[in-house]
């Protein structure tokens, strides 16, 4: 990877608005209008002088409607329609999309104030790079005892302080008892596919990656975020991780993210299978000898006489597989079904 070199930053106002990319946000949106006028003002109140907008409604029964007229003055272009799911409603934004660099923004997440002037200045200052990700900031808005609401603080988080591993990526809010900070690292970027420390609405890149028959493959209904980073890296983008928070997702217990995790621990073997080739995938053992054992400690979660009965089982298990595999891949690979 070639080192990212930043071009003059000593640059005049209109300069500076002239070397500013065109940034194009789809929102996919299915009777989201209890959410959906906040993820819209959070994109207006950014003020960004280049910035398309485009909104794809799935057809929703509710209010939805409604709301994008609103704020019709501001969206570059809207469709109501029924599709296929979430990855069909994305494809078509993107067919759409004339921006240099794009992502897209769910119907019940947010950008941090000021996000998209901070990532206009990056791909300005660093023509070189093809994916910037920033931070995220998780707040959980329910007493719903289903939440993690303490999963940093969990077995696993324990045996990985001990071990040194270094695959957390999430940490808690000094601020906010009740927030966590997605804050990955190009050390956690490169232990895809076996885990996604990406926080999607805080990804941005360039358009010109979207460069195959489907931008985003349909056939995934909850992991194709994971899906398309991981086409990313086979297609050797050059990535750069910054410290700057970008978006905002609020957890409720009933974000696609959350209801669908089984689905998605599935979809993410599968993309395993797909970009990882090994004679006997890492995760042909996961399925078998770890996944047992986690789902026993999750089970037991605040019993500490299992965790150091069953807890140092489960290291055991990483540690004979982490010769053949790597002890941070090993380690890093975790299901949360």
């Amino acid at each position: 990877m070639s080192k990212l070199q930043p071009v003059n930053q000593q640059l005049g106002q209109d300069e500076y608005l002239t070397r500013l990319p065109t940034i194009s946000i789809v929102v996919p949106n299915y009777n989201g209008g209890e959410t959906l006028e906040l993820t819209l003002q959070s994109l207006i109140e950014q003020n960004y002088p280049k910035l398309e907008i485009l909104v794809v409604d799935g057809g929703s029964t509710d209010n939805s409607v409604e709301i994008i007229k609103q704020f019709e003055q501001h969206i570059t272009w809207w469709l109501s329609e029924k599709d296929s799911g979430q990855s069909n409603a994305l494809n078509k934004g993107f067919a759409k999309c004339t921006g240099e660099i794009v992502n897209w923004l769910c119907s019940d997440d947010l950008f941090a104030p000021g996000a998209l002037h901070i990532v206009g200045k990056y791909f300005a200052e660093f023509p070189d790079i093809d994916v910037l990700v920033g931070q995220c900031r998780m707040e959980f808005l329910t007493d719903n005892p289903a939440l993690p609401i303490k999963s940093v603080s969990s077995w696993m988080a324990r045996f990985d302080r001990i071990l040194g591993s270094g695959t957390q990526y999430i940490i808690l809010d000094p601020n906010d008892e009740r927030a966590y900070i997605k804050a990955p690292t190009l050390e956690h970027i490169a232990l895809m596919p076996v885990h996604n420390p990406i926080p999607q609405p805080s990804c941005f890149y360039r358009r010109k990656l979207l460069d195959r028959p489907q931008p985003i493959d349909e056939s995934y209904d909850y992991s194709m975020d994971n899906e398309l980073w991981n086409y990313f890296i086979s297609r050797g983008a050059r990535w750069k991780i910054v410290d700057d928070l970008l978006s905002i997702n609020p957890v409720t217990g009933y974000n696609k993210t959350t209801t669908g995790r089984v689905e998605s621990t599935y979809e993410g073997e599968r993309i395993y299978k797909t970009y990882v080739k090994e004679w006997i995938p890492l995760t042909f053992w996961h399925r078998r000898l770890r996944y047992p054992l986690e789902q026993f400690l999750k089970l037991h979660r605040g019993n500490n006489i299992w965790l150091y009965l069953v807890g140092p089982l489960w290291v055991a298990v990483t540690l004979i597989l982490a010769p053949f595999y790597g002890l941070k891949r090993v380690w890093a690979l975790r299901w949360t079904r």
